[in-house]
């Protein structure tokens, strides 16, 4: 017999598993809340897991497939719905999607090698295309020692970095998979990795993550699925411009002057291509957009753990709590409001900057996300009306990431303020202990952000710290510029390509997307669109 569980509470206090294996040691509660043997379930799926602290003991929520034993089954069947075998086996993995003969598109190029780039350079591999996958920064494992050698010398490397190189600023953001977007997509996104060597566990959790060190893996893997279904990966090639013959896409321009041949042209090259957006703002069609700017806070994430689950210390079948806090909009201005986002628990802060002399910040956490410290982005909107062309409003996130290199020490350590002086107009820097490899500095962080800014952090400060009793003890460090785009290229209504033929726009350097999973949805959506066009 199959059944349905729903609504499937457990104590996390009682569950004597740590929590990286706590979802393989069900039977037994399973058995218990049913009234039957424990042979009487031999197997089970989870098709949902979350965590209720809201009240009480903190408790780990499942909605679950059952295989009830006939006999034992009958009396259980009160708990959850009967369902068929079929239904029990059918959601064993993510669905996979048909991928359509594309024998008629050959080698097009996709430009980037983040998430957007990565999963339209998939889809296209699949249907027989043979892609080729320019990226202007290396591969995923001299990317990695090139930034270790960057944290221990605080000498950037423009070409390889925290933003440029295999699996985009993705790979180095802890690889948050929670996204908001309802698109079949999102399953065949999370089910292809999967099969690049992602946990099982990001199909049914709530809010999942990879890891920046798993993701190192996962990355090199998905390169290797796309190499061996006919994708070619050029690294080291920097595209500087679209190249176009009678208004129609001929492939593209690198910066050294070579022209690379192409039916069709993909571009992902995400937020860190500033100097390729621009060049690409002379030929297709944008619109400039709201943008997000902020900082990070950080606390110790004992403290994070405690708030969250009220109890100490965090039961061990319970991973490093997060949170979400908003406040909303205290005037007429749309988007106002405050917000935290991309929140790291267990993670570090990092120099998340392609450009000497400028410094932006980002989270990472690793798998285990077994750190000392909890970080999240503080982010607000600045309006389109506030900038008359896109070269103003890059102009203005470039003046915010120098005036944070300044204040940092010029060697790429974080300005960094108590949020108790931030929200008082002072510069105190009480606790020096912080995450950064690169150090922090006492600074004025408020002084770097424009004034409207500063003030509604200030209150969102406040705020917070009444949702969160203890949250102005923390820090605020840096400043967060690469967030999202301040432009946003038109893509024709009936198609997600751009006002030239052949070519697509895709991720968060077109003004698409917000995050790992939604960029590569959008990419994998232009990549359908494209051969369906062609």
């Amino acid at each position: 017999m199959y059944l349905r569980l729903e609504n499937f509470r457990v104590n996390a206090l009682r569950l004597p598993y740590a929590a990286e294996v706590a979802d393989q040691h069900l039977h037994a509660v399973v058995a218990e809340f049913l009234g039957v043997p424990r042979a009487a379930v031999p197997d089970y799926r989870i098709a949902g897991r979350s965590v209720d602290a809201r009240r009480g003991a903190p408790e780990l929520i499942y909605t679950l497939y059952l295989e009830v034993d006939d006999r034992a089954g009958s009396g259980a069947v009160g708990h959850g719905a009967v369902l068929s075998e079929e239904e029990f086996r059918s959601g064993a993995a993510l669905a996979h999607p048909d991928f359509p003969d594309g024998a008629r598109l050959r080698h097009p190029v996709v430009v980037g090698a983040g998430p957007a780039g990565l999963m339209a350079a998939w889809y296209l591999a699949r249907c027989g295309c043979a892609p080729l996958i320019l990226e202007r920064g290396r591969e995923v494992e001299e990317r990695s020692r090139d930034i270790a050698a960057f944290l221990n010398s605080h000498v950037l490397d423009e070409t390889s970095n925290f933003l440029y190189g295999a699996g985009g600023a993705g790979t180095f953001s802890d690889g948050k998979l929670y996204t908001r977007i309802h698109d079949l997509r999102t399953d065949f996104v999370l089910g292809t990795l999967i099969r690049a060597g992602a946990p099982a566990e990001i199909a049914y959790v709530k809010r999942p993550h990879l890891g920046s060190d798993l993701l190192k893996t996962i990355v090199r893997n998905l390169q290797n699925m796309i190499e061996n279904a006919g994708g070619v990966f050029r690294y080291g090639c920097q595209v500087g411009t679209l190249w176009t013959e009678q208004g129609r896409c001929a492939g593209v321009k690198t910066v050294s002057g070579e022209k690379i041949a192409a039916p069709a042209v993909i571009f992902a090259h995400g937020l860190g291509g500033r100097d390729l957006t621009m060049s690409l703002l002379k030929q297709l069609d944008f619109q400039i957009k709201g943008f997000q700017i902020g900082c990070r806070v950080e606390h110790d994430q004992e403290w994070v753990d405690f708030r969250q689950y009220r109890t100490s210390p965090r039961p061990g079948a319970l991973g490093a709590a997060e949170y979400h806090l908003a406040m909303k909009a205290r005037s007429e201005v749309a988007g106002s409001g405050v917000a935290t986002f991309c929140m790291c628990p267990g993670g570090e802060i990092v120099p998340a900057t392609a450009w000497t002399g400028q410094l932006s910040s980002n989270g990472m956490s690793l798998r285990a996300r077994a750190g000392r410290f909890a970080n999240a982005a503080v982010i607000t909107t600045v309006p389109a009306e506030t900038f008359s062309a896109p070269e103003a409003a890059y102009d203005f996130l470039a003046g915010l990431e120098k005036g944070c290199f300044a204040a940092g020490g010029g060697d790429y350590g974080f300005p960094a303020q108590s949020i108790e002086s931030f929200i008082r107009r002072r510069t105190e820097l009480t606790r020096r202990a912080a995450s950064p490899a690169t150090g922090v500095r006492p600074a004025a962080v408020y002084a770097l952000l424009p004034e409207v800014v500063a003030r509604r952090f200030a209150d969102a400060f406040r705020y917070f710290e009444h949702l969160m009793n203890g949250f102005r003890h923390g820090n605020v460090i840096g400043i967060e510029s690469c967030v999202s785009s301040p432009v946003r290229f038109v893509r024709r209504a009936d198609s997600m390509l751009s006002n030239i033929a052949g070519v697509g726009v895709a991720g968060e350097g077109a003004g698409y997307a917000g995050g790992i999973v939604s960029a590569a949805v959008d990419g994998w959506k232009a990549a359908e669109t494209l051969l369906k066009t062609i």
